[in-house]
């Protein structure tokens, strides 16, 4: 009786410990305009409650933060810790949020889909900053 406890516990460990591994990225689910799609997307948040998207149907990351200063530029980004030349360019009806595209797309986004860390460099006019994100 005792093994089969054992082995029943062990079982529930390992269903725990695969959706830990699964759980990187957190999960978000959209429906298109005309109701027909779900479409899923994959989003972090860091302690200062800025947000990246990994939005893999247009193989782009959208940065989002709200502030007041909402002229932001992206140049860079890193990859635990491999750096990667990006291009950034902000949404003009939700200026909270910004797109990050780069030049290999599926290289690139295989890359964040595997990443522990990103780090983003934000530039506000002349002020720059970095926000990290841990994806465990």
């Amino acid at each position: 009786m005792t093994h089969l406890c054992r082995l029943f516990v062990a079982a529930i460990l390992c269903v725990f410990a695969s959706q830990g591994a699964l759980a990187k990225w957190d999960e978000e689910r959209d429906v298109t305009t005309n109701g027909k799609d779900e479409l899923v997307y994959y989003s972090k948040t860091n302690d200062q409650g800025q947000k990246l998207v990994l939005d893999k149907y247009v193989k782009r990351l959208i940065f989002i933060q709200s502030d007041r200063l909402y002229k932001r530029t992206i140049r860079l980004i890193k990859v635990d810790g491999q750096p990667i030349e990006v291009m950034s360019d902000p949404f003009s009806r939700f200026p909270e949020q910004t797109a990050i595209t780069f030049e290999n797309k599926d290289e690139v986004l295989k890359k964040l889909f595997l990443a522990k860390k990103i780090e983003v460099f934000i530039r506000y006019n002349r002020d720059e900053a970095v926000s990290s994100f841990q994806i465990k």
